[in-house]
């Protein structure tokens, strides 16, 4: 009898392993990459800027000579754009904007 109890007890806790008692997470979430090569960064940037461009021109009206567009990258993938004025000895501030190179969507007034 002892023998049968201790078979049962070895199988109850090999089969408890087996099923996922305390299993650990093991579902796939991709790593995202968020180092890019340098090029991939100009390429993205220029798109970043021609989305802001984009948007500017649809919200703001046309695009001047004097108009400028900075871009940085955030540490989310998101860019931060400055569009400003030229003005000579001073500049004007059209608008901040928050472009999202993946969704392509502009959030304005961020800043």
């Amino acid at each position: 009898m002892k023998q049968f109890k201790m078979k049962m007890l070895v199988i109850l806790a090999v089969a408890a392993i087996v099923s996922g008692c305390g299993k650990v997470d093991t579902t796939y979430k991709p790593k995202e990459n968020t180092e890019l090569t340098k090029e991939e960064k100009v390429a993205e940037e220029r798109m970043v800027i021609q989305i802001a461009k984009n948007y500017v021109k649809k919200t703001y009206g046309e695009i001047t000579d004097h108009q400028h567009f900075d871009a940085k990258r955030e540490k989310d993938g998101t860019y931060t754009v400055h569009v400003y004025r030229d003005l000579g000895d001073h500049n004007e501030g059209i608008a901040w904007l928050n472009v999202n190179p993946k969704t392509k969507k502009v959030i304005d007034g961020v800043n």
